[in-house]
């Protein structure tokens, strides 16, 4: 019996030897490359960040520059084999990069930056629910292309001419050095084309983004998978190498601000306790009076910032909103946050502030303190202490994702309010995705039977279960805190890091407009007021500040709200602003409130405030600003 290599290699001779006279043209390899790439390119274009009804042959034109780029360079600067080798490569890495864009935008509604594959083990826990939720169809055309790969790679190998036959040697180095001129002076030109015909000031986003990638999916629909790449790789690069060792931009904005002054709500917390409960994915879509009783009724009792946006900056959400309201600073795109900035210096951070008065700071999560590198940054941000629940609680076998494990077990609670003078800030994670039959739910409608969802159920449904574990615990948080008289003398601010983009497609497509989400400040006894000014979460800290009578205001990018003086300004990493008056978006007003006509001069002075903003608040992050200065 002939062994399997035999028969292999005489199959092999038969194919040979039918096939000999068989050659395909020098131009075989590129009509492969382009056919590949051109497949993988509209593939993607048609499933990741779907824009409705979006034609077919704009998708074709989006993504056509840049596979020209590519298929040339690799046609003329190498040979049949280096190219065919290379063609393969680069054919799974975009299959695989794409699939990993889908499945994050998927679960996220925006798309990554490579930096962000540091933080990437949160979404690791619910991969296998974002792949459910993956058409077959797309798995179907993935394992296509993978094999019209391995079938070009077989017949570029076997049949087709070298393209560099018959060429004289030097005639070869001339070609590689002009292609190779040409592409790199064409993807250097390209966002000069294509922004050709946008000003300065109005309607500038589209060029700036494309210098600065501020926006992720902007700029993804604007071009292709490919393109998208290539601006990360080249925007990341030269953000590592550029040197912002000048201050003085900081210095300006900050000299041209008019100095903060006392208003009516100056020091009326000074002295009393804060508790920092950061709510994950609890938007106004889940906090409604049936599911979020407690919350509902803080919210309505105390201070409500109703036209509060939770600005969406940097690659890692959850941490961008924890940044942001212990130092007033937004995660810059692009930037691993959790390691980059650990060794900055935060002498004006929510911490360190309250910890110069003389109370304890301590940090509280369920998870561990290598996740997002919290066990480092909370020392970054001043804090004295990372609680795992599981650590310092009593009782170690329940489920610490259930929120009020921190108010329930006596372990955790004691350390919530050991200190004569403390700051706490939790971190919840009971609504958190996925929403599905999972433990958190059936521990929800335990308790609240009520809240079991439907034969028909939707993630919604779920959704609004879960939240209820996260209500349960501001209840019993504040009896608890009620029945050991501290209540008089806490504060709560009540803070959600982000909308929920779990069921983010049953709602507006506009990322900004839907990041109005739940802040407030409940304490004993408070006049109940709702706040109808414009915010977003880089006003948090100095309105904290100014409430509590921690010192100067005037050391942030943003602004205390009950300043009389601020008009109420949200602005967001694709430089979109909100105002009392209008929605901005790619530097047009698109939204209009106060139903006057948009003077021009206007929207251009606004849009470059967004954009003074973001580079005064990255600069300071950049360059170290505050490690010289000590609070005052």
């Amino acid at each position: 019996m002939s062994s399997a290599k035999e028969k292999f290699d005489d199959l092999n001779r038969r194919l040979t030897e039918a096939t000999k006279e068989v050659t395909f043209k020098s131009y075989f390899p590129a009509l492969l490359f382009f056919i590949t790439f051109a497949l993988i390119d509209l593939l993607y274009c048609q499933t990741i960040m779907v824009i409705p009804n979006f034609p077919i042959e704009q998708s074709i034109q989006r993504m056509i520059m840049s596979n020209l780029i590519a298929l040339s360079s690799l046609l003329f600067m190498f040979g049949k084999k280096p190219s065919a080798v290379i063609y393969a490569v680069i054919s799974v890495f975009m299959l695989c990069y794409g699939f990993s864009q889908l499945c994050y935008s998927n679960a996220d509604n925006t798309l990554f930056r490579l930096n962000a594959i540091f933080s990437f083990s949160e979404g690791i826990a619910y991969l296998e629910d974002i792949l459910k939720n993956i058409p077959v169809s797309t798995y179907v055309c993935i394992g296509l292309l993978l094999l019209l790969t391995a079938v070009s790679v077989f017949l570029i190998l076997r049949f087709a001419e070298d393209p560099k036959e018959g060429v004289p040697k030097k005639f070869k180095y001339i070609t590689n050095s002009a292609v190779f001129i040409c592409s790199a002076v064409f993807v250097a030109a390209i966002p000069y084309i294509k922004t050709a015909d946008f000003e300065d000031g109005n309607g500038s986003f589209t060029a700036y983004n494309y210098e600065n990638f501020v926006s992720a999916d902007s700029l993804y629909l604007d071009n292709d998978i490919f393109m998208y790449l290539q601006r990360d790789i080249i925007c990341t690069v030269k953000q590592s190498f550029v040197e912002f060792d000048g201050k003085e931009p900081i210095d300006e904005y900050f000299a041209e601000r008019a100095p903060h002054e006392d208003n009516e709500k100056t020091g009326i917390f000074k002295g009393k306790n804060l508790i920092v409960v950061q709510m994950e994915s609890l938007d106004y879509e889940g906090i409604y009076e049936e599911n979020c009783p407690n919350l509902t009724r803080f919210m309505n009792e105390g201070i409500n910032f109703a036209n509060f946006y939770s600005s969406r900056f940097g690659d890692t959400f959850t941490f961008g909103t924890e940044l942001a309201v212990n130092t007033g600073l937004f995660a810059p795109s692009g930037t691993p946050v959790t390691g980059a900035y650990a060794e900055n210096s935060f002498p004006y951070s929510l911490p360190n502030l309250f910890r110069a008065q003389g109370y304890s700071a301590n940090e509280f999560h369920f998870n561990a303190p290598d996740f997002y590198n919290r066990g480092v940054m909370h020392e970054t941000f001043g804090y004295e202490d990372y609680i795992r629940y599981e650590e310092y609680a009593e009782n170690k076998e329940q489920n610490f994702e259930i929120d009020d494990t921190v108010v329930t077990d006596d372990g955790l609670y004691n350390k919530l309010t050991e200190s004569e003078h403390f700051l706490d800030y939790i971190i919840t994670y009971s609504a958190h995705v996925p929403y599905s039959e999972n433990e958190l739910y059936l521990e929800a409608i335990r308790r609240h039977p009520q809240l079991a969802v439907s034969d028909t159920g939707t993630e919604k449904e779920y959704y609004y279960a879960m939240a209820s574990l996260t209500d349960d615990m501001a209840g019993e948080l504040v009896d608890r805190l009620e029945e050991d008289g501290l209540m008089d003398d806490t504060v709560i601010l009540f803070i959600t890091d982000h909308y929920c983009a779990g069921i983010i497609e049953e709602r507006s497509d506009n990322d900004e407009l839907i990041s109005n989400t739940p802040c407030f400040i409940y304490a004993k006894g408070i006049e109940p007021e709702t706040v109808e000014k414009v915010c977003c979460t880089a006003d948090i800290l100095p309105t904290l500040v100014n409430l509590f009578g921690l010192g100067s205001v005037d050391n942030y990018v943003g602004y205390d709200i009950f300043d009389d003086d601020y008009k109420g300004f949200a602005y967001f990493q694709n430089l979109s602003w909100i105002d009392p008056d209008y929605f901005c978006q790619d530097g047009k007003v698109t939204e209009n409130y106060c139903g006057t006509e948009p003077d021009e001069e206007y929207i251009k002075s606004m849009n470059e405030l967004a954009k003074t903003r973001m580079e005064v608040n990255n600069r300071i992050l950049f360059t170290d600003y505050y490690a010289e200065e000590q609070p005052d």
